[in-house]
């Protein structure tokens, strides 16, 4: 995050993600217990602001010191998306093709120790592990899906942030759309926590309308397609910014700086790709 922002300029997902991987550090050091891991990991995908995102780790010993932000009025960023033309296209095509390859060859990850599916928990339950890759399987994206269905009462979120082994779901807290809730998935369901002010006419998303393979295979194929090597991060947020319902698929290398994320439509139409450039 630049030194030169102010603590009320809109974070970007590549900051939610940077400070997400900084409590995951915090929490494997043991600087966090579980359940503030879990809290401060919900509220880093949930917020708008760099001066959110500093609270969260302002109190924790870190490899490096968070860069200070200014007081002073942020200058809001336009939003572009980059068309897939040319040598772009073919990237993300084979990008693609390589990921959904490396699914279909793989047999789907058992979701319980005996092989049977392990019941979805409700609101209240206690976090059931389903094994650490399982929410990058279409078993186990689609038994989230089906979990926010059953337990939570509708597909319709805000938005859904998919990593390997948790998700984090917000939406509007029922009969209050002004309100917004957060749920926190780990193979059941943790929460609801609260989530501040949301404006009630922001979009909601159907996860209903997911391709669940096709947007699997382009996040397998998500570093050949970003030009990002061994990524340390991938994850992706399932959302609609005021231009219709998209997916942003993101891979991040923490270690060589290199990240990129591209954007698609439910059905796995590619929209928009923002690939590492070396140099």
């Amino acid at each position: 995050m630049s030194s030169a922002r102010s603590p009320r300029t809109r974070a970007r997902d590549l900051d939610r993600s940077e400070v997400c991987g900084l409590l995951d550090t915090a929490y494997a050091d043991g600087q966090l217990d579980a359940e503030e891991h879990r809290s401060r990991t919900g509220a880093a995908t949930a917020a708008k602001t760099l001066g959110e995102l500093r609270e969260l780790v302002e109190d924790l010993q870190l490899e490096k010191p968070m860069p200070e932000l200014r007081e002073r009025a942020p200058q809001r960023p336009v939003r572009r998306r980059s068309r897939v033309v040319g040598a772009v296209a073919v990237l993300v095509l084979l990008g693609a093709g390589f990921g959904i390859g490396r699914l279909t060859s793989q047999a789907p990850s058992p979701v319980g120790p005996d092989g049977t599916p392990v019941a979805a928990g409700g609101p209240a339950a206690a976090p059931i592990v389903i094994g650490p890759t399982a929410l990058h399987t279409p078993a186990g994206l689609r038994k989230l899906i089906d979990g926010v269905r059953t337990e939570l009462g509708t597909t319709l979120v805000a938005d859904l942030t998919v990593y390997p082994d948790y998700a984090s779901i917000d939406m509007p807290v029922p009969d209050a759309p002004a309100r917004a809730q957060s749920y926190h998935y780990k193979g059941g369901f943790d929460g609801p926590s609260s989530a501040g002010h949301r404006d009630p006419d922001d979009p909601l998303v159907d996860l209903a309308a997911i391709d669940v393979d096709k947007i699997l295979g382009l996040l397998a194929g998500a570093a050949e397609s970003l030009n990002v090597e061994n990524p340390t991060v991938h994850y992706m947020i399932v959302r609609d910014i005021g231009t219709g319902p998209e997916v942003a698929i993101y891979a991040t290398n923490n270690d060589t700086g290199q990240s990129g994320y591209l954007e698609a439509k439910p059905d796995g139409t590619v929209i928009g790709v923002h690939a590492h450039e070396p140099g």
